[in-house]
């Protein structure tokens, strides 16, 4: 075989190997499986959130409780945010009708009013009482026995609803309302200025 015809072959058998290369490339699966996303990245489709792997299994998410506190005052019905705990003020002898009013001790709070107590009063003008308060019922005598006090309270701050008798002859009827901290309550029976009586506090 001449020269001639070797260069002329060698090229012909060149082009075709090249063919036959680039056709078996074009035939070839050369994709590679989707790379998941690293962490900060979001996907370029949805994600479908793992699962038990039980047919129909959802995901649950956990919702974190609610905590009381005086920036999240949250309470059950009928009860107040008191000091950051929730309480019923009708009955609490803590905070009795309202958040820091405190009953004296062993004094119960009923509708939000400190009750069953006995103690001393002392009006404007110097003279002092004893009175005691059993459930609603309050009854009571000043220091010398002339002036005795007896009725009832009903709401929220508390009125007392009475009948003043007056050295055992006069009898009047009375009204006073009580303050909202149970300190003191004012009032007057007819004809009389108002007075006012504040509580020695034991």
């Amino acid at each position: 075989m001449s020269s001639i015809m070797k260069n002329k072959i060698l090229p012909v058998i060149f082009v075709g190997l090249l063919f036959v290369l680039i056709f078996v490339s074009a035939c070839t699966d050369t994709s590679q499986p989707p790379v998941s996303p690293t962490p900060g990245q979001s996907p370029d489709v949805p994600v479908t959130p793992r699962t038990s792997g039980t047919p129909g299994a959802s995901v649950t998410t956990k919702i974190p409780a609610i905590t009381n506190t005086p920036e999240n005052p949250s309470c059950p019905s009928g009860q107040t945010l008191c000091d950051g705990s929730c309480v019923d003020i009708q009955s609490n002898s803590q905070h009795c009708g309202t958040c820091g009013h405190v009953c004296n001790a062993s004094e119960p709070c009923s509708e939000g009013t400190c009750l069953s107590w006995t103690g001393s009063w002392i009006d404007q003008y110097g003279w002092e009482y004893e009175l005691t308060q059993t459930g609603t019922l309050v009854n009571g005598t000043d220091s010398y026995n002339q002036e005795i006090l007896s009725g009832s309270t009903s709401g929220n701050p508390p009125k007392l609803i009475g009948t003043w008798v007056s050295h055992g002859k006069f009898s009047f009827p009375c009204t006073y309302d009580m303050a909202p901290d149970g300190k003191s309550f004012s009032g007057r029976i007819p004809g009389k200025n108002i007075i006012t009586y504040t509580r020695v506090q034991d």
